[in-house]
């Protein structure tokens, strides 16, 4: 099974578990709006359990700055032709203005919910809708925690072989065409980064030492592997510049789809970078000795 069919089960597997346990939250609190509780939960699920937490936060934000423009609607007694579209505009440009882009979204949804689907009065059914969004993020979140933040080695390290992978096997184009073979490489490690930036930021606030000191090590990995691929683009920008022909570095380029042994060697305008390259390939231990 590929690295992304089992990030694709996993993701479904928390999903599920994520509703099972706001339903069961739900039931504790006497929440009887389980679509919008459970729909929370599936959209606070995610890889790193602070930037669940963060969306969390998000949906409670929007439903409140869309909750206070639907009730107003009601209160007003505006038909749902007028209420819901002066609703929905102000929630939006209200989350904006409170710099809180992100949950605007959620603030939209929230206003044409409380217009559209009234449970009781407009108090009563912003507090149905607040108290289901807050079952959701807290349901999202505890599986966050028990299932992400309780594997996050195993995650990253799957992960990290994967994106390992896709830059080594960029290498060669990198070497022949510079930077416009690499850019899918690129891409790949900055979000894989971004990925370990949340981690590390949640494992510092959890005080959880030994994991943060092993992620923190696939994170300069990480670094290295983009220095590696920086270096092999800019071999490929000085074949360019200098005039050198294709064929002169295709030797090069096949071995690095497989370093083994002595690099073939290359034009004299091209011998520092070369060997830089090797360097970056030798600190990752990707050549064996």
């Amino acid at each position: 099974m590929t690295t992304a069919a089992r990030d694709l089960l996993f993701l479904a597997f928390k999903a599920l578990l994520a509703c099972l346990v706001t339903l069961l939250l739900d039931d504790l609190i006497g929440n009887s709006d389980h679509v919008s509780s459970t729909f929370v939960a599936v959209l606070s699920v995610a890889a790193v359990a602070l930037a669940g937490l963060r969306s969390g936060v998000q949906q409670l934000a929007g439903s409140a700055l869309g909750g206070v423009w639907g009730t107003l609607a009601t209160l007003a007694g505006l038909p749902p032709l007028a209420g819901v579209p002066l609703a929905v505009g102000l929630a939006i440009v209200t989350a904006f203005a409170m710099r809180a882009g992100p949950a605007y979204p959620i603030a939209a949804f929230t206003a044409l919910y409380l217009v559209l689907v009234p449970q009781g009065t407009p108090l009563e059914t912003l507090g149905i809708r607040l108290l289901a969004v807050t079952s959701g993020a807290v349901g999202g979140l505890l599986v966050n925690v028990a299932v992400s933040a309780l594997a996050y080695r195993r995650i990253y390290l799957r992960r990290l072989a994967a994106v390992e992978g896709e830059v080594r096997a960029l290498l060669p184009a990198a070497a022949l065409e510079g930077p416009d073979a690499a850019e899918r490489g690129f891409a790949r490690l900055a979000a894989l980064q971004a990925e370990l930036d949340e981690a590390l930021r949640e494992l510092r606030w959890r005080r959880a030492r030994a994991t943060h000191a092993a992620i923190r090590q696939m994170w300069w990995r990480v670094e290295r592997l983009r220095t590696l691929l920086h270096l092999a683009c800019n071999l490929g920008l000085v074949a360019t510049e200098e005039g050198v022909p294709a064929a002169e570095v295709a030797p090069f380029a096949a071995w690095l789809a497989a370093p083994s042994g002595p690099p073939p060697p290359l034009p004299e305008p091209l011998a520092a970078p070369g060997r830089r390259v090797v360097a970056a390939l030798d600190a990752l231990g990707l050549r064996p000795s």
